[in-house]
């Protein structure tokens, strides 16, 4: 980075680069940062994963018909060198929520495996049992 300064007050130019373009502004806000990641390429990266994310809660919510929850965190590491000299490493995380199963009923055994039944409950019918028809019908 090169600092260029006027002739009239040996003041230095902070908006201006050696070769007469613009410098990029100091962080005054979140979003400002944000713009500063890997010069710009980070935040555009972003732009993708948002919009799947987005697309996914939205095929969610359709097909489910109900409320739908997604969550975005951002995380941005700072390390201070000794010299000042700082640096930012981004990341994001966009969750969607997890698709639900139903629940499974279960107890331990005194071996402590897991098992369908209840311990100390006798068993009325033991295993399930076959009901496919014997016989057949026929249409007339």
């Amino acid at each position: 980075m090169t600092e260029k300064s006027t002739a009239a007050t040996g003041a230095i130019d902070e908006t201006s680069a050696a070769d007469g373009t613009r410098r990029y502004p100091s962080v005054t806000q979140l979003t400002d940062l944000i713009f500063m990641l890997n010069d710009g390429a980070f935040n555009a990266d972003c732009a993708d994963k948002l919009k799947h994310f987005a697309e996914e809660l939205e095929e969610r919510g359709i097909e489910d018909g109900k409320k739908v929850k997604g969550k975005i965190t951002l995380t941005i590491e700072v390390d201070r060198e000794h010299d000042g000299v700082y640096f930012f490493t981004p990341d994001i995380k966009l969750s969607t929520p997890r698709e639900k199963h139903g629940r499974t009923i279960g107890w331990v055994t005194p071996d402590n495996r897991f098992t369908p039944n209840k311990p100390n409950q006798g068993n009325l019918f033991g295993t399930v049992r076959d009901v496919t028809p014997t016989r057949t019908v026929r249409d007339v």
